[in-house]
């Protein structure tokens, strides 16, 4: 199971519920969900969440988290000294924190929004039938090449990659994307919700009530309900396009998937070649017990400089190669760790500092082994060789073959790693093994909001189309003021008529000079074409005219600039406290 960046999970205490974000990998797509009656001695409901309601704040259908410095979070040190005062622990986690929690949760979110980008890419950048499962393989080897090599690159010297990837994508991209892509924005408004000037703690309690109502009222500027301009207008060139769907592919694959193919080249047959360099050397004198040697080699395909140190009391050879370049391809540091195989010839194992995986070239060769041979009494002189082993070739096989014989995992639908992974590891030759998860047999389907029982039109049908996908459900957030029986819903209308009068208002307003998010919101207003271009003139003075009708029924409205001179949260709340 690979959860990195996958599930989100929070816990409202008070109301035994958890509002979960998880990751749907068969959908491609992140899921909303609620579960219910989560506390000791219950039995906890799993429930889908209404997606639209959802997906009005989350508005690019994934997490979001503020912008730093994150003052809603216990990293804000007033919030942090009152949450003390409650408790010295939440679930384990201390009150007090520093900025690492949140910085590592907005990584995340960040992360996690770029997935749809990535399945775009996957599902529509490569184009449908052979040539797009062929424009797929070679995504997906190129995805294991730069994983393999640290994520340093990967080839794109050879034909496959420019005629089966990056023409492929860029064909498809003139045909879909001619203008590129806006990629939304996960991130919202850094909002401090107690002044700089807040009370010392221990004058809470002589705080009034009305004060901490007005502190917790969200303006539009910091409300996740206003819709967000996208973070970039993406148009790279061709290389860079590839090379962003290589780098979101790669977030799909976990270290231990990487490391069982790394393990199984390793351990494969495969040709090898050998690269030569002259080196010239300097050590320090002898009498101390690592001896300093410095290393300068030049050849026609291998060249590198380092500093070696020779150990005398366990006859080992470490150091640092630096600036290594092998057939023109940048290499960067490498660490060497070598044994005297004799008089003056030493084998150094090469590996890449930080990097659990062998040593590779960008075509995911590996650098086997580095011989230095030692020339003159004064070893004044060496000759380095440098052996490759060509296991790219077979990995670049075994996906072609997953293309040409098992082609359905890599067609235009969602990439699947529990599917993509065990046919790759079947045509690589490895053993299978047990995957999770693709269809859990013994995991019950979340539950579903009942639909609701319909209700007569008239006054209420403007009510019902544009507001009923949030408002007419069980769930008393946001507000349900269309639940119930046609006698309910009036009366919870008349009773909302003042706040829904103010939201309706925020219309009129450009929207830096609203003080709260009109309703319903830019965003989530999924009306037909002509509907959706007559609002200002159609529906929105229709549904006016029929909240002014309901309100009338029970407690008249004031005229709208009324309402809208005052403070929001001194509203009437919407629904009745009982």
């Amino acid at each position: 199971m690979l959860l990195r960046d996958r599930l989100y999970i929070g816990y409202l205490e008070a109301a035994d519920v958890l509002e979960i974000i998880s990751y749907n990998e068969a959908a491609g797509r992140f899921e909303f969900q609620v579960v219910t009656d989560y506390r000791e001695g219950a039995t906890p409901r799993v429930r889908y969440a209404r997606r639209l309601v959802c997906t009005a704040c989350h508005q690019n259908a994934a997490p979001l988290f503020a912008r730093p410095l994150w003052d809603e979070t216990n990293s804000n040190t007033g919030i942090s000294g009152r949450l003390r005062k409650v408790h010295d622990s939440y679930q384990g986690i201390l009150p007090q924190a520093g900025v690492d929690i949140a910085y590592a949760i907005d990584n995340a979110t960040d992360r996690a929004n770029e997935f749809g980008l990535t399945q775009k890419l996957w599902q529509q950048g490569c184009g449908a039938g052979e040539a797009g499962a062929r424009c797929r393989a070679t995504l997906l080897n190129r995805t294991l090449q730069y994983l393999l090599s640290g994520r340093r690159g990967f080839d794109t010297h050879s034909t496959d990659y420019r005629l089966r990837l990056r023409d492929a994508m860029h064909a498809v991209r003139r045909d879909l994307w001619p203008q590129g892509l806006l990629i939304p924005n996960p991130d919202i408004p850094n909002r401090r919700p107690l002044p700089a000037t807040v009370a010392p703690l221990h004058q809470d309690a002589d705080i009034p009530a009305a004060t901490w109502t007005r502190r917790a009222d969200v303006n539009a500027l910091f409300d996740p309900l206003a819709a967000r301009p996208p973070l970039q207008h993406w148009n790279p060139d061709p290389d860079e396009w590839v090379t962003r769907a290589v780098q979101g592919l790669s977030q799909f694959l976990a270290n231990a998937d990487v490391q069982r193919v790394d393990d199984h080249l390793a351990d494969s047959a495969v040709t090898e070649s050998t690269y030569r360099a002259r080196c010239t050397t300097g050590r320090d004198p002898d009498g101390s017990t690592a001896r300093r040697i410095k290393i300068d080699c030049r050849g026609k395909s291998l060249a590198f400089r380092g500093i070696l140190y020779q150990n005398s009391s366990d006859d080992s050879l470490r150091g640092q190669l630096r600036g290594v370049r092998l057939a023109g391809e940048d290499l960067g540091t490498i660490q060497s760790d070598g044994r005297r195989a004799s008089e003056s010839v030493w084998q150094l194992e090469l590996r890449r500092a930080g990097s659990r995986y062998r040593l590779r070239r960008a075509n995911a060769d590996q650098l086997d082994q580095l011989v230095l041979q030692w020339h003159g009494d004064g070893h004044a002189s060496a000759t380095a060789e440098l052996t490759i082993r060509h296991e790219g070739r077979l990995l670049a096989e075994a996906v072609d073959a997953l293309a040409r014989d098992d082609p359905g995992w890599l067609s235009a639908g969602p990439f699947q790693r529990a599917g993509v992974l065990p046919a790759l590891f079947g045509s690589l030759g490895l053993e299978p093994l047990r995957w999770c998860c693709v269809l859990p047999p013994d995991l019950p389907a979340p539950e579903s909001e009942p639909a609701a029982a319909p209700l007569a039109s008239g006054r209420l049908a403007g009510f019902l189309k544009v507001c009923g996908g949030c408002h007419r459900s069980e769930d008393p957030f946001p507000p349900n003021f269309l639940a119930g029986s046609q006698q309910q819903v009036l009366a919870t209308i008349a009773h909302c008529g003042e706040r829904i009068q103010y939201r309706l208002a925020m219309w009129e307003k450009a929207p830096e000079e609203r003080s709260k998010t009109p309703m319903p919101p830019t965003q989530s207003l999924s009306l037909h074409e002509d509907e959706g271009r007559n609002w200002m003139s159609g529906l929105l003075p229709e549904l006016r005219k029929a909240l002014h009708e309901i309100a009338a029924l029970s407690r008249p409205l004031p005229p709208k600039q009324v309402t809208v001179a005052r403070p929001y949260y001194e509203l009437r709340p919407c629904l009745p406290a009982s």
